[in-house]
């Protein structure tokens, strides 16, 4: 199941090829990142050729150096302006080919050249990728490969090395931890916006229900009794389905909890608890998301509608909750009702009777887990049903 937005949302990736989206915060940073990294590989070139002549050793080694280090700028920069191409992997060629044009300064100049290398400021560049695109991180691993690679060049601890590698450290930390706060700041936005949506469509629906459907079904209420045994039934159930929908309409957790905010599901199960339904755990409490546990509770709700309206007028309910991992918990919901045979089950689905398959099996699979009936004529109807403590990514 695709995890809904207001839960599966982590920040916001770049969605075009040259970041042209209002919404896209970070590929806006990384044109940011890519412009200094242009700036830092064109003062590196010039200033390294405006060099004392009389310190090159190779200047055909520097010209070559210069033009890799040009055309790897602009190649790592065209590759992670997508976002599918941003892994680990780029990352790390990245730092490698920074950290060997390092490595060679002694055998194209000789010293002091410069105190730092060939490199120069450039080499902040990798770890500033890092750090906007994958994390702080990811940035403070480049950014010590880069250093060590520096500080192992003679003359090695050289004062302009060490505030360089200073310098790396710390600004590699900043940025990182600027895109952190931009991306929590995104996600809660979003989020925010979500509730706000998701309330408003709420209420509609509550104004659409409201006008129809629980006029409808006071109208049942109120005139079945009329037409006898079978009519009090009716008017029955349309109360039950009427306090169900305006408990519903009532319900405004929407507004005020994300779909990852854990909730106790044995005491959300608690309220199931009846004269004939009866409510146990053996796990304690079990911590999962607010999804899953409305999730859960509509599907336990299905079945003991099916127990009170099949199994039987004097039909009881057991419901048992459990948790044997950390990653998934069982329930089972058994009645010692009349019971039935599978084939109706499948027989219903065939005939467009779908409150097994859809509200119980589906719901259950939807969420990664399982439903399992056992039953038989005569000897009930039990209910497994297996689901993880966690939503899937």
């Amino acid at each position: 199941m695709s995890q809904p937005t207001s839960a599966g949302l982590g920040w916001v990736q770049a969605a075009s090829s040259w970041f042209r989206k209002d919404y896209d915060v970070i590929g806006r940073m990384f044109i940011v990142a890519a412009f200094v990294r242009a700036a830092l590989a064109l003062h590196t070139t010039v200033m390294n050729l405006a060099f004392d002549r009389t310190a090159i050793i190779d200047m055909q080694g520097m010209i070559i150096t210069f033009a890799i280090m040009i055309a790897w700028t602009l190649l790592v920069t065209s590759v992670l302006r997508r976002p599918k191409s941003r892994t680990v992997w780029v990352h790390f060629a990245d730092t490698a080919v920074t950290a060997a044009i390092i490595i060679v300064t002694p055998q194209i100049v000789s010293a002091p050249y410069g105190e730092t290398s060939l490199a120069g400021y450039w080499m902040l560049g990798c770890s500033l990728y890092a750090a906007v695109l994958t994390g702080t991180g990811a940035g403070i691993a480049s950014a010590v490969v880069t250093s060590l690679a520096l500080l192992a060049v003679p003359p090695r601890w050289a004062l302009a090395r060490v505030d360089l590698t200073l310098g790396a450290l710390l600004i590699t930390i900043c940025v990182g931890a600027l895109i952190t706060q931009f991306k929590h700041t995104i996600t809660e936005q979003e989020r925010a916006r979500i509730r706000a949506v998701a309330l408003g469509e709420r209420e509609r629906l509550a104004r659409i229900v409201h006008d129809g459907a629980l006029q409808v079904l006071a109208l049942v209420e109120r005139e079945a009794p009329a037409l006898g045994p079978k009519g009090e039934r009716l008017s029955a159930l349309a109360r039950e389905s009427e306090d169900q929908l305006r408990a519903l309409i009532r319900d405004q957790s929407v507004a005020d909890q994300g779909a990852t905010t854990q909730v106790d599901l044995a005491t959300a199960l608690a309220r199931f608890q009846s004269s004939k339904v009866t409510v146990s755990t053996t796990a304690g409490k079990v911590m999962v998301p607010r999804l899953i546990v409305e999730e859960v509770s509509l599907t336990v709700a299905e079945v003991l509608k099916n127990v009170k309206k099949h199994a039987g007028p004097e039909a009881k309910a057991w419901v048992l909750l459990d948790q044997e991992d950390a990653t998934e918990a069982i329930l089972w919901i058994r009645d010692d009702g009349v019971g039935m045979e599978l084939k109706r089950v499948a027989d219903a689905a065939s005939h467009g009777r779908l409150g097994i398959k859809n509200s119980i099996v589906g719901r259950m699979s939807a969420l990664g887990g399982s439903a399992e009936l056992n039953t038989a004529p005569g000897q009930g109807t039990e209910w497994e049903l297996r689901f993880p403590v966690r939503l899937r990514r």
